[in-house]
């Protein structure tokens, strides 16, 4: 009976199974809003879940700099260019709606990056495995990619339950306003059109591809990584011409970080010698050494340490070493070109920043430098069905490559000048932020952001308004704070040339980087503070700071008041 009912047709699930298949592919288009609505309900509930403060979830610090850095840019300045100048630039517009305020600035970005940049990551995604296998396989992958962080929270340890989803799931979910994750969807789009260049005739594709990878090292120029993989591609698939004007579209992006970098800090990273030494007391890491000493700072030690914490902190490290090389296998079946793509991009990150002497596994640093190459993994780990013996011979047609589409000549121009040359003109319009002198004894000089605990951070009094007035008790400090979006509290800050603590020093690398030297008086979260035994040449200023847990003992100044001696 078993072997009649076997000659007669395939089993009734299998049937189902593909029928069910066969309505996906008829129907990609609702399939996939399916799957990107899942996307953003999951990660608006993992924000509900975390630690947060209003809208603000653990951050690392650098997005202080990086608001700022866009706050100065939409005042047609350009202020210390420790950041790269690729999300400053699209931060710029945002802060003339909420002003200097990184808090303030977190609806905007955190809708933008949530609900526009990941959908975008997504549709990525599913347009890679589209071209290698078909719309099933298209969609099987852009489910793997929204599926794939959550879960992996199971898969470590308890005491790492923090570390994963407090702290790295917001960064790369979008939660943050660091430049991590539109770093990962410019990375992941400029895969998406390599691959689409990977076909003959594909050469706007090709320039596509190297505008997007433009974009990437705009954002992060650590990026510059990911240029292995198109380049293995473009080898691999003997696709010399595209692989030319892959290179040329990116000269546009090297052209503006060279402009950045050149008015933001007086040098050029990349041509910075490791020699170049540090003034006293206003250390800058980015002239510590050479940018390829800092991006390829390969440390085999800190390699094994970290591999030894992921046996420690998971349950299996074999599983995340090996998945990712039957992955490799299983698309080498279909392209190996892609499988090229696909296992440099990957290893170039897991190799070179995995094993650099500030990537830890045991601090969740490893994750956030890697983290362009983890949509590479997800990939890649989709791909391992297709090992699976008679799984392609009955799935058949269904996993047959999807040709791409040919991008339109406008629609190329259209990009290129907005991506690539757009950015050119406004960093040459734009000045080097410089202080000012003023004749308002005790105040002696006044500029448009500080450094302050090594984040540069703006001088607003729209968002933090200071008064200091005389009394018989000493100079009292009143103030207004325009922070909405979370909690908040204050550092207060004294200046006194007669006490040795000047209110900034400054020191001119391209731009005027001035760094705060006022003594911290203390920390409240009263809009009060008396200063019972001022000098007579005080200056005041007030920070506002804030953290993801509202602790008074953590958490950066994202604000600082300009500088307000006492009036009668």
């Amino acid at each position: 009976m078993t072997g009649a009912a076997t000659a007669a047709g395939p089993h009734p699930v299998l049937v189902a199974l593909g029928r069910a298949a066969d309505a996906l592919t008829r129907h990609v288009a609702i399939a996939l809003g399916v799957i990107v609505a899942v996307q953003v309900v999951a990660t608006v509930a993992l924000f509900f879940s975390v630690n947060h403060n209003g809208w603000l979830t653990y951050q690392g610090g650098d997005q202080i700099w990086l608001v700022t850095g866009g706050w100065l840019l939409g005042d047609g300045l350009v202020g210390s260019a420790f950041t790269s100048y690729g999300w400053p630039m699209l931060l710029a517009p945002l802060t003339w709606i909420t002003g200097s305020s990184s808090i303030e600035l977190l609806p905007l970005t955190t809708v933008l990056q949530v609900g526009v940049l990941g959908p975008i990551a997504t549709v990525a995604v599913y347009d890679i495995g589209a071209r290698l296998a078909g719309r099933l396989a298209g969609l099987w992958c852009a489910a793997v990619f929204v599926a794939a962080p959550f879960v992996a929270i199971p898969f470590f340890v308890d005491r790492y339950h923090d570390s994963w989803v407090d702290q790295l799931l917001p960064q790369a979910l979008g939660l943050t306003q660091q430049a991590d994750f539109p770093s990962v969807v410019a990375v992941l789009v400029a895969a998406a059109f390599t691959v689409r260049a990977l076909e003959a005739g594909a050469q706007r594709e090709a320039v596509l591809a190297g505008t997007l990878a433009g974009v990437a090292l705009a954002l992060k120029p650590a990026n510059a990584l990911f240029l292995a993989a198109p380049a293995v591609a473009f080898v691999l698939a003997r696709r010399w011409r595209h692989a030319v004007l892959f290179g040329i579209a990116l000269v546009p992006a090297l052209v503006a970080l060279t402009i950045w970098k050149a008015k933001g800090l007086g040098t050029v990273p990349l041509f910075a010698q490791s020699s170049t030494t540090i003034a006293a007391g206003l250390g800058d890491p980015v002239l510590a050494e050479s940018w390829v000493e800092r991006t390829f700072d390969i440390d085999f030690e800190t390699w094994k340490q970290n591999m030894s914490n992921l046996r420690e902190f998971t349950f299996s490290a074999r599983i995340v070493q090996f998945l990712p090389l039957a992955g490799a296998v299983a698309v080498a079946r279909r392209s190996v070109p892609v499988a090229g793509l696909l296992l440099t991009w990957l290893l170039a990150y897991v190799v070179v920043k995995g094993s650099a002497s500030v990537a830890t596994i045991e601090s969740g640093s490893y994750w956030r430098l890697v983290m362009p190459a983890l949509p590479a993994f997800a990939l890649l780990a989709a791909a391992v069905p297709l090992l699976v013996p008679t799984f392609l011979g009955r799935m058949g047609e269904r996993l047959a490559p999807l040709p791409a589409r040919r991008v339109g000549t406008r629609a190329i121009v259209a990009v290129v000048v907005v991506l690539s040359l757009i950015p050119i003109a406004v960093l040459l319009v734009a000045s080097p932020s410089r202080a000012q002198s003023v004749d308002d004894p005790p105040i002696r000089v006044v500029a448009p952001s500080l450094v302050v605990d090594t984040i540069n951070v703006p001088v607003d009094e729209d968002v933090v308004r200071l008064v200091v007035r005389r009394t018989e008790g000493g100079n009292e400090l009143t103030w207004t704070d325009s922070t909405s979006r979370a909690d908040t509290f204050y550092r207060v800050y004294r200046a006194s040339h007669s006490g040795g603590f000047p209110d900034m020093v400054c020191e001119r690398r391209g731009v005027d980087r001035c760094e705060l030297r006022s003594e911290t008086l203390g920390t409240t979260r009263e809009h009060r503070f008396l200063d019972p035994d001022p000098p007579a040449d005080a200056v005041y200023r007030v920070g506002v700071a804030a953290n993801w847990l509202d602790e008074t003992d953590r958490g950066d100044v994202f604000a600082l008041s300009p500088p307000v001696a006492p009036r009668p």
